[in-house]
């Protein structure tokens, strides 16, 4: 899958940006917004008259998706409790998956629903690859391999970006550059279209302004240092001198700048209270006694209810659930974690339904790694694949996609004798599966996803 001249020029165009960052910005300010109005250029999709939208559920400290999903088949199964010992389940306990050899963690029984009725599918065997490796290739060390495998801060930025920070410049985030070419689908295409409900990630950043962080319980509020409250006595002095300042005229490029920035935020966030305002009440149940994954997916319940309103024909949003990171006592925290996980999408996807777009939105789930088949007492260590949870009316659900690893310890797909077992598939193939059901072209996906071009394919097979 060779780069066409036209990908080659968005290349050095990106390589320009990147090199330019020690000069006079005064100088530079010209020949940026050149480099950033033809990387904008990248895709067009003014076209686009359907709605769609993904949802990724990032799951913090590395899941033990190995727990999730079992082998049920005798011999495997026997298999299965030889390796993992002390983190091996009861097989009478699992939920089998239909038509597989296969089943579900006990704490999935709604996912199992989803599963069997096929509105839910697993990615099987995903890791981070710059590109395809062996056991022999990795062991001598002629194969190419992310920074810093096991680490979570560097695993979690290559999931979320396809590469590794190099000084203190971070690549975009695939989620970011997706919005970034999918925006003109959008009535206002300079409009936030990626919205997180977790915080600010690597993940959400492209090169345009287009994500925006939401709070998963009221959405989003006025700048609250600079809004009237009766409490503290002083701030109707602190607002005067807000407005004051930014009435200020200055020749400084700087600064006007600056002035349109922050107008700029203050319509956005004008413009977003009104909108979630007339969100449509969502009768679907979320639980909301455990953690707030469910509030986060409540809340994207609510901004895709809007989605008319706001123009919009192509969104993504971001959530995540930490608490994953299993060292110790592993078979109940882990359990617990994924009943929560379990809970939340289930009600999700009952929401999309409510709202009539369960074909138009897909729900996925990521982690920076999975963990060791072989324990460490009463938990598991940082490794390298694990497998996914792809959900919505488009997925081809009831099936796991992808080859599963042999999970032999020491064995072919091993990289020592623990069970860290060496992916199949890389995230760039499992981002651009995603990207292609939203409508992206190949030439716009090797620009999102920087190692896609080193595999034979795009595409995992499990969008419709």
């Amino acid at each position: 899958m060779k780069k066409t001249q036209e990908q080659q020029r968005r290349h050095f165009l990106k390589k320009l940006g990147l090199g330019i960052g020690s000069a006079s910005l005064m100088a530079m300010q010209g020949k940026m917004q050149l480099i950033q109005s033809a990387l904008a250029a990248d895709g067009n999709y003014a076209g686009v008259n359907d709605y769609k939208s993904l949802v990724c559920v990032f799951l913090y400290g590395g899941n033990d998706s190995f727990n999730m999903v079992i082998p049920h088949e005798q011999n495997a199964y026997a298999k299965y409790t030889q390796g993992r010992k002390k983190m091996a389940l009861q097989k009478n306990n699992l939920l089998p998956l239909n038509g597989s050899d296969y089943a579900f963690h006990p704490s999935l029984p709604k996912l199992q629903s989803l599963y069997n009725s096929k509105k839910l599918g697993v990615a099987a065997n995903i890791g981070s690859l710059i590109e395809p490796v062996s056991k022999t290739a990795y062991e001598n060390e002629t194969v190419r391999v992310p920074k810093d495998l096991f680490s979570h801060s560097h695993q979690q930025e290559f999931w979320e970006t396809g590469a590794t920070a190099k000084s203190s410049i971070h690549p975009p985030g695939w989620g970011g550059r997706m919005i970034d070419m999918l925006s003109s689908a959008n009535t206002n295409p300079d409009e936030a279209a990626l919205f997180s409900l977790a915080g600010n990630s690597v993940w959400q950043r492209g090169l345009k302004p287009l994500d925006f962080v939401l709070n998963p319980y009221s959405g989003v509020g006025q700048l609250e240092a600079f809004t009237p409250e009766s409490w503290p006595l002083w701030k109707d002095g602190r607002i005067a001198a807000w407005k004051k300042i930014k009435s200020l005229q200055s020749s400084s490029l700087l600064y006007q700048q600056l002035q349109n920035t922050i107008k700029g935020k203050e319509e956005r966030i004008a413009r977003l209270i009104e909108n979630i305002a007339q969100a449509q009440t969502i009768n679907t149940p979320f639980d909301e006694t455990e953690g707030d994954l469910g509030l986060q997916l409540k809340m994207v319940a609510k901004m895709i209810s809007i989605r008319e309103k706001m123009g919009m024909k192509r969104q993504i949003f971001f959530v995540a659930l930490g608490g994953w990171d299993s060292h110790g006592n592993q078979l109940a925290d882990h359990a617990k974690q994924l009943r929560i996980l379990d809970r939340a999408l289930s009600s999700f996807y009952q929401s999309t339904v409510e709202l009539g777009v369960a074909n138009s939105v897909t729900t996925f789930t990521a982690s920076e790694f999975g963990r060791t088949y072989s324990n460490n007492g009463d938990g598991t260590d940082h490794a390298w694949a694990g497998h996914h949870l792809v959900m919505g009316g488009a997925v081809k659900g009831g099936k796991i996609h992808g080859e599963m690893p042999d999970t032999a310890l020491g064995g072919p797909d091993d990289t020592d004798d623990a069970g860290r077992f060496i992916p199949k598939y890389g995230i760039d193939q499992y981002g651009s599966t995603l990207a292609k059901w939203m409508g992206m072209t190949d030439g716009d996906m090797n620009e999102i996803f920087p190692n896609l071009s080193n595999f034979n394919t795009n595409d995992l097979g499990f969008m419709a």
